[in-house]
């Protein structure tokens, strides 16, 4: 079941819905405290929802027991994000490596998202989009340097890198999305990010402008 936010004016708080707020389950309860840590968070929470939302492999709500079952017969590097069932956190990445099903909560500094790794090695990179922080992984993976990315996992004997291979997708991905994520990319990967004065001359719709910016 997906969950439907909102936000409140007048205490400046973001909220699920007032149908979901109506069930009785404790699992209605769990997510409403859940959501209420990020008071002030609004524009920030509903930027990473909505990009997540578009990704295909956000799965919501959905508990690390049942993360840990749809991982298990897939091979290894196949990841998902789902909602952390920690309250200082959002989201959490739920991953198939050597050691079986890793679970790391994805971290927020400021506007900055970054994934938690092993005690004692230096903090991986930061991305202000939580897709762009899985994308990064997913090129060091695909190109051979996990090595270089920072962020390390619990092994069989020893931590070793993080490794994403491909999501576990949950819904079809619109065509809009994959364009919008390849244009990104692309420019992502140039000499120098464009300026202002650049982006606003692109012929591209405003959202695709406000990919770049972000």
């Amino acid at each position: 079941m997906m969950l439907a936010l909102h936000w409140c004016s007048s205490c400046r708080c973001l909220f699920p819905s007032p149908g979901f707020m109506a069930m009785t389950s404790p699992a209605a309860a769990k997510l409403s405290y859940h959501y209420k840590s990020f008071c002030g968070d609004f524009e920030r929470v509903e930027t990473a929802l909505e990009r997540l939302e578009a990704s295909g492999f956000y799965w919501s709500t959905l508990s690390g027991a049942e993360a840990k079952k749809l991982l298990a017969d897939q091979p290894l590097g196949v990841f998902l994000i789902r909602d952390s069932s920690d309250h200082h956190h959002l989201f959490t990445l739920s991953v198939r490596t050597a050691a079986g099903i890793t679970n790391l909560r994805i971290k927020q500094e400021g506007s900055a998202f970054f994934l938690e790794t092993v005690p004692g090695a230096e903090q991986p990179p930061t991305f202000n989009c939580v897709v762009k922080l899985v994308d990064h992984y997913v090129r060091l993976t695909s190109a051979g340097e996990s090595d270089s990315n920072l962020c390390y996992v619990e092994g069989k004997e020893r931590p070793v890198p993080l490794a994403l291979t491909r999501p576990l997708i949950c819904k079809v991905v619109s065509l809009q999305h994959l364009c919008r994520r390849t244009v990104a990319a692309n420019v992502a990967q140039g000499v120098a990010a464009p300026s202002a004065a650049e982006l606003e001359e692109m012929p591209v719709t405003s959202v695709l402008r406000s990919v770049f910016k972000n």
